[in-house]
């Protein structure tokens, strides 16, 4: 709420005893003349105004004009000292919620506000449930559209008349008696942390700027799918002499027109949203009947296409070219040689190497340009189970799905080329390198900790590096490599740290003879060890019970 006033002892007034109301919940700003509220309203949203009438400069009915401008739903409140009914006839005519005359009482200015606080809440609901019918029913028109082009591209024979029906009810801007051009489209790379919403949004941004440059010469009409865009194109009709289409009369030359302008299209799109996009062109003239077959085959172009680099570009008579590609391709014998060096580096933890070699794996599938459909599926099956079958193996699926989604090992369809994969295999393998480097962590540091427990418990006897390792099944060689590795130093200085902490103990113990301490700690005599504790420590035994005691 905005007060103004042309005399601060009401604007200072009302401002302390409305922010004193707390039921209200009010934001109050206050003014001292009309071109200071204009001021502060072109900053803050303001949802009433209480306003002197007569004030210097501009005047409370006209600062109304300001205000409406910016907040079109602002209710005003004149207060003024003048109960003159041109006054009043001009208020009203404005617009104003209530006409208060000076000095208005506080009951009557706290009834004022509720009042008014209830008609924008009212106001606000019936927009809301306006708002709410019209977006549910174009949500209804949306989904009985999507169906509709859902039974056009598949294979469910409708009729001309049907066709014709649906066109007129669902106001989908193109004709039954015409023929099409199909174009379908793929996003080849969403941003990463990509959500359902950002894709949708972003498809749509894709759709106005495909539209933009068509729609001058074209009928369009948009619908999409899993994984593609698909836009059903016609010749658009002339509506007015400077529409300027008579450059394009038939649909062999917009398809034509069409293909020429991918290249700008994709550009745009990369340029404005960031987008690698791919586009398939069907041929030029395509029937009603036809559309489900010529559908198949353009996503059988663009699933081919999925060893290519981002923002392919597709049109009529990819066939040939598909063909002409099929030679060069990966034989089985390759794809296993690949699958069995990726295996074994998984499972001895190389991680270079197997990063390296996937690397090599698919830059050799993306050489071959154009990958059959059922060659990809088998390259797909042969990764997924090796990743599956090492997790299973050491019961870690569950966890690793707690970071990343594995519902894609078992659809290809849900990655949107081959780039899409290789990136879902690089982070799938890197979490299970991270896992398998944590667990051989915790194996090496339980081995370590049950190694200072045994040499803590056999303190009594004369503990060498051989009979550890015949302990725990190790080499001496690794086990002294191993608790180096962990500990930072080595065993037989560990050994020797625990003895003399122990021996220190020991002989600190009032009654507690040095051959008694000697024995304690599995010395042959005492004699060696005092030699042992005086090397060590820089003192005999003895001497260190006389210095330490009492």
């Amino acid at each position: 709420m905005l007060l103004v006033d042309d005399e601060p002892m009401i604007v200072e007034g009302l401002y302390n005893m409305l922010n004193r109301i707390e039921e209200l919940e009010l934001i109050v700003w206050k003014a001292h003349s009309a071109m200071e509220g204009i001021q502060v309203m072109q900053n803050n949203r303001i949802d009433i105004l209480i306003t002197d009438v007569r004030m210097p400069g501009m005047s409370g009915i006209e600062l109304i004009g300001h205000v409406r401008n910016q907040w079109h739903h602002c209710k005003v409140i004149f207060l003024s000292g003048y109960s003159d009914y041109e006054y009043l006839q001009s208020a009203f005519r404005q617009g104003a919620f209530d006409y208060l005359l000076k000095p208005a009482k506080y009951d009557t200015i706290l009834d004022t506000l509720q009042r008014v606080i209830q008609n924008i809440h009212t106001e606000w609901q019936e927009q809301n449930v306006s708002a709410q019918a019209e977006l549910h029913m174009q949500q209804a028109q949306n989904l009985l559209q999507k169906d509709f082009f859902q039974n056009v591209l598949g294979h469910k024979k409708l009729s001309v008349e049907s066709i014709a029906e649906h066109i007129h009810h669902f106001q989908i801007p193109l004709s039954a008696d015409l023929p099409l051009i199909l174009m379908i489209g793929r996003v080849d790379r969403w941003p990463a942390g990509s959500q359902l919403r950002d894709k949708l949004l972003l498809e749509y941004a894709v759709n106005n700027i495909v539209e933009d440059y068509l729609q001058r010469f074209c009928q369009i009409a948009t619908y999409s799918e899993q994984r593609y865009m698909i836009w059903f194109i016609q010749l658009r009709e002339p509506v007015a002499p400077q529409d300027n289409v008579e450059e394009i009369r038939d649909l062999p030359k917009l398809h034509w027109y069409i293909g020429q302008l991918l290249e700008k299209i994709q550009q745009s799109i990369q340029q404005y949203i960031h987008l690698p996009v791919s586009f398939v062109l069907s041929k030029s003239n395509v029937n009603w009947p036809g559309i489900p077959n010529t559908y198949e085959e353009m996503c059988e172009w663009m699933r081919r296409g999925i060893g290519l680099d981002e923002k392919i570009i597709l049109v009529e008579h990819a066939d040939l070219l598909l063909s002409h590609y099929a030679e060069h391709e990966l034989s089985p014998q390759e794809i296993r040689r690949h699958m069995n060096q990726l295996l074994h580096s998984l499972e001895s933890g190389d991680n270079v190497s197997f990063h390296a070699g996937m690397t090599e794996f698919f830059r050799s599938v993306q050489k071959t340009v154009f990958l059959d459909y059922s060659l990809q599926m088998e390259i797909f099956c042969h990764l997924s189970t090796m990743f599956l079958s090492f997790m299973n193996a050491r019961k870690i699926t569950k966890e690793i799905g707690h970071t990343l989604e594995l519902k894609y090992l078992a659809n290809y369809g849900m990655f949107a080329n081959w780039a899409a994969f290789e990136e879902y295999c690089s982070q799938l393998a890197t979490l299970l390198f991270m896992n398998t480097e944590t667990e051989r962590k915790d194996q090496k540091k339980e081995i370590i900790d049950k190694v200072d427990a045994f040499v803590i418990k056999s303190l009594n006897k004369d503990i060498s590096l051989d009979q550890l390792s015949s302990v725990f099944h190790l080499s001496p060689y690794y086990l002294s490599r191993l608790y180096h590795a962990e500990k930072g130093i080595t065993l037989s200085e560990r050994i020797k740290q625990l003895k003399i902490a122990r021996s220190k103990e020991l002989l600190l113990i009032d009654g507690m003879k040095i051959q008694e301490v000697s024995n304690e700690l599995g010395f042959d005599s005492v004699s060696y060890f005092t030699k042992f504790f005086k090397k060590n420590v820089g003192v005999t035994p003895q001497e260190y019970k006389i210095n330490n005691s009492g």
